[in-house]
């Protein structure tokens, strides 16, 4: 057990560094299309191509998560990423000149790491922790996620706006920061990766199960396996569809919409944009350490249900009222309902899902999640929603959206058939 608790104690740990690279990318790549390129639609489109791609790239995570050991999985990834940042980083550093085309393969690197990483993450939590347990790890890792999402913001705001800039919005004359390049960033990003695969190394992880070799069609019937498995469990197929509304039309909005909304609507910068990705990570982290009393007492799938139609609501007031508090207080309701949501979600999955279908089941319900989003992302991508504040109206079809989406655990509910 202390061996178990060890592990565990030392992945959360691993989280860190990984998730503050991923934090520094997914804020400064797209600020850096819509403020220095001015070509926010360009890298929605972009963004749509490699949503779809990752499509096939999720499902086939799923049947690795599964059939591989995890623990190689998760060196591996982190392995490759410290290397292709590491080189994107120098090439851009060297050249001194910006590569639009290497900032976005920075950016879907990025992309189609959360893809497997996370599904991964929490398939190894699982097997590690006990059934009372789960609400518990789950809580923890989105603690440490959070945590590291506030940090990232933070450094994003010193580390790519001009120091005067911050010093004059904080009012705070002891800061005197260099301002980094693209290239130093992604560097920087590298060395992240890499302190998370040297980590990673000291996991005492002893696989349940023997491994065996995949090919091609030996990967469709291990999805088709999942499959049959999600539709003969209605309720866990339903619930993993529509309660993840949330952070479908989040991940979409924080890189399509929220800079054009920080940009054209509130008049701000760099600075707000990563503040507001760190007063939501303080929403999540209240979350992570809320979640598991509420839950306490309130049954899952209502909850979900209310977290689902309070970020809905918590959208409309800051689309009406374009003030500057507001936009904080919402950008921290969100990022409460997202996390609150997402370690319900995962706690309901822990209970009712088999651990050797875990990976697979997970990353069916991402590619689900992959479809929508990518939708999604044509939709925002037409240039019209770049001007004025025309970005008011895809805020607008997100909230529809995500009443969409609670219909049908409303439905079900009512109709006493989930619980």
């Amino acid at each position: 057990m202390m061996k178990k608790n060890n592990s565990i104690i030392l992945l959360l740990i691993a989280i860190f560094s990984c998730s503050l690279a991923q934090g520094i990318t997914i804020i400064s790549i797209p600020w850096y299309f819509t403020d220095n390129l001015n070509a926010s639609s360009t890298f929605s489109l972009l963004y749509a191509g490699v949503t779809f791609i990752g499509l096939f790239w999720g499902l086939y995570a799923g049947v690795i998560i599964d059939f591989y050991n995890r623990k190689k999985i998760l060196l591996l990834i982190n392995l490759i990423c410290s290397i292709i940042f590491f080189i994107s980083g120098l090439t851009i550093y060297f050249s001194n000149q910006g590569n639009s085309f290497l900032f976005f393969l920075a950016f879907a690197i990025c992309s189609f790491y959360y893809t497997i990483f996370f599904p991964n993450l929490y398939a190894i939590a699982q097997e590690i922790s006990s059934k009372k347990q789960y609400v518990t790890i789950n809580s923890f890792i989105e603690i440490f996620f959070q945590a590291t999402t506030i940090i990232s913001a933070l450094l994003c705001a010193i580390l790519l706006s001009e120091s005067k800039d911050l010093i004059n919005y904080f009012k705070l004359e002891f800061l005197s920061v260099i301002k980094l390049n693209m290239g130093q960033i992604l560097i920087l990003n590298s060395i992240l990766y890499l302190i998370t695969f040297i980590l990673l190394l000291f996991i005492n992880y002893v696989p349940k199960k023997k491994y065996k070799k995949i090919n091609f069609y030996s990967t469709l019937r291990e999805i088709k396996i999942a499959i049959s498995f999600l539709i003969k469990n209605k309720k866990i197929l339903i619930y993993g569809i529509c309660s993840q509304a949330i952070f479908a039309f989040l991940i979409v909005e924080l890189f399509t919409l929220l800079p054009l909304f920080v940009k054209n609507c509130l008049n701000e910068n760099i600075i707000t944009f990563s503040l507001a990705d760190l007063v939501y990570a303080v929403g999540a982290l209240s979350a992570g350490i809320i979640t598991a009393k509420i839950l306490k007492h309130i049954k899952k799938i209502p909850y979900s249900i209310f977290l689902i139609i309070l970020t809905g609501y918590a959208f409309l007031i800051m689309i009406s009222h374009q003030e500057l508090n507001i936009f904080f207080i919402t950008s921290f309701i969100v990022g409460l309902t997202n996390a609150s949501v997402r370690i319900t979600r995962m706690s309901y999955f822990f209970e009712t899902i088999p651990n050797y279908l875990i990976g697979r089941s997970n990353t069916i319900f991402n590619a689900i999640n992959t479809i929508i989003r990518g939708f999604l992302i044509l939709i925002y991508s037409l240039s019209w929603f770049s001007e004025e504040q025309n970005v008011v109206i895809g805020y607008k079809i997100g909230i529809f959206f995500l009443i969409l989406f609670a219909i049908p655990l409303m439905y079900l509910w009512f109709q006493k058939k989930l619980n």
